[in-house]
């Protein structure tokens, strides 16, 4: 049966010579990676780890999260990723509600792995790369008197590859149990919709614990041979470095790396390159700033759409195909997507309401929460949250996520639509737009501003530019100067920070 480590040994079984990772300077072929991987899987063995086990992933990005992610899925068991800035009550949490029994660190992390880890019911060990102390030590279980392990048979449609927990931007995060066949799935579509081939070096800065770092940075590029070239952080030189050194032919990132790169004072390094596609996603990147970096640099931009519970992607622009501005473009081969109503009712074409999915990619459902699984896969969709609409050649728009539109004096205000005009001020660097209590209207909108560096302007400017461009009650009320916006490792704005709520 498919165990998604297929991809990799697949690959490595067809192109054992051929980059598969460059990172620092260092080249990992594919015959490497597998081997690694191999005895990595059989030292977990050894540990204990059984199939169906859930094994954490709490590292940034570095060639050993690929070779243990690999690793835990030969083995049968269960990947669990973790954000590593997460701190120790998260961690823990994340741990006890996925029943993690072994989890991969790094040295440098360990002083918020301990306080998580202590008095744990269920867990066994943590595996540190770097002086391990107490711990065990992933030195010892690549080494080299280990025989490789190859991928166990797996059920792809009820085994488990991947639990991704939801960012929590309501609520505590919710993991979403993604099987086998979803991941390949997944990972095999998206390689065809980007066109993918085994001479592609896919650059990206996106972290590996993230779903979208996963699929389309790891999984999708192994499924065809080709390459990944990693960057520990984003960092605009590093990228301007690697587009010389390692050549890459698609740089993958999230929009906010788009408009530091087209900031930078030495963005001419990005223009002469070998990059045949840009992909964004994780968060919608303003219309200004697309057509910017279109123009700047000739090079093909692509917005997608995806989230966790999707494996992730389900949407894209095509590639060499028409792009609509501000669209997430259209379904990946194999997914369908369709806009209903409150009561699950198909709607028309440019009417709004909820975004569902429904394809080989969707989630099995959320673990241990059987109650929101139903409601969320109800209907045999998957309910996204997200309000949006289609034209008539089945182009999908997002307009905001249902839970952010503002209802205000009987009126629904989406605030992409107003973030998307406060990103036209020629002073305006970045924007957010949430809704807060109002006595009178119920609620009103807020906007969060950071203006472009050496440039001054009061809230007033702000409504003004606003109600010149936009219906009385959709402008702002209120306004707020901030020096930064508070983002996850995704690049999306939380908005919950904004609005002040707790978690």
């Amino acid at each position: 049966m498919k165990n998604l480590a297929l991809l990799l040994e697949e690959s490595a079984a067809r192109f054992p010579e051929r980059p598969a990772i460059f990172i620092d300077g260092e080249t990992i072929t594919y015959g490497e990676l597998d081997l690694k991987a191999g005895r990595i899987a059989s030292g977990l063995k050894e540990l204990g780890v059984q199939k169906g086990d859930r094994v954490g992933i709490h590292l940034s990005n570095c060639s050993e999260f690929v070779m243990a992610y690999f690793a835990i899925l030969k083995a049968g068991a269960t990947v669990v990723p973790i954000n590593v800035m997460l701190k120790s009550p998260e961690i823990r949490y994340l741990l006890s509600d996925s029943g993690a029994r072994f989890l991969f660190t790094a040295e440098e992390l360990v002083p918020d792995v301990e306080p998580a880890i202590q008095d744990l019911p269920g867990f066994r060990t943590a595996i540190v790369i770097g002086s391990s102390g107490r711990h065990a030590a992933f030195g010892d279980l690549v080494g080299n008197q280990r025989s490789p392990m190859n991928a166990v048979d797996v059920d792809p449609h009820e085994d488990i590859a991947v639990i991704f927990y939801t960012s929590g931007t309501t609520g505590k995060p919710k993991g979403a149990m993604l099987t086998h066949g979803n991941m390949v799935f997944d990972a095999v579509a998206s390689a065809q919709t980007f066109k993918y081939t085994p001479e592609d070096r896919v650059l990206s800065a996106m972290p590996l614990f993230h779903s979208a770092g996963q699929t389309i940075v790891i999984t999708a590029p192994f499924s065809c041979g080709a390459a990944m070239v990693l960057l520990r952080r984003f960092v605009t030189e590093r990228v301007f470095q690697s587009l010389k050194t390692e050549k890459p032919t698609v740089f993958v990132g999230v929009p906010t790396m788009f408009f530091q790169i087209l900031n930078d004072p030495q963005a001419d390094r990005f223009a002469d390159n070998t990059l045949r596609l840009c992909l964004v996603g994780a968060a919608p990147i303003p219309k200004s700033i697309f057509d910017e970096f279109v123009r700047e640099f000739e090079v093909e931009m692509s917005e997608g759409y995806g989230l966790s519970e999707c494996s992730p992607v389900c949407a894209h622009n095509p590639v060499g195909g028409l792009k609509k501005s501000l669209s997430i473009g259209v379904p990946i081969i194999g997914v369908d997507m369709n806009i209903f109503d409150d009561d699950d009712r198909p709607l028309a074409p440019w009417e709004i309401g909820e975004l569902v999915v429904r394809g080989a990619n969707v989630m099995k459902g959320y673990l241990n929460r059987p109650k929101e699984s139903a409601e969320a896969l109800r209907s045999g969709w998957l309910h996204t949250g997200d309000m949006a609409y289609r034209d008539w050649d089945n182009y999908f728009f997002i307009v905001d996520r249902k839970k952010e539109m503002i209802l205000t004096g009987g009126f629904n205000i989406y605030p992409r639509e107003i973030e998307e005009i406060l990103f036209a001020h020629e002073k305006v660097s970045e924007a957010a737009v949430v809704g807060i209590p109002d006595l009178e209207k119920g609620e009103k909108a807020k906007a969060f501003i950071v203006l472009k560096q050496g440039e001054s302007a009061t809230g007033r400017d702000i409504i003004e530019w606003c109600r010149e461009r936009m219906a009385a009650y959709k402008v702002p009320r209120d306004v707020e100067f901030v020096l930064t916006l508070p983002r996850n490792a995704a690049g999306k704005v939380l908005k919950r920070v904004l609005r002040g709520e707790k978690e």
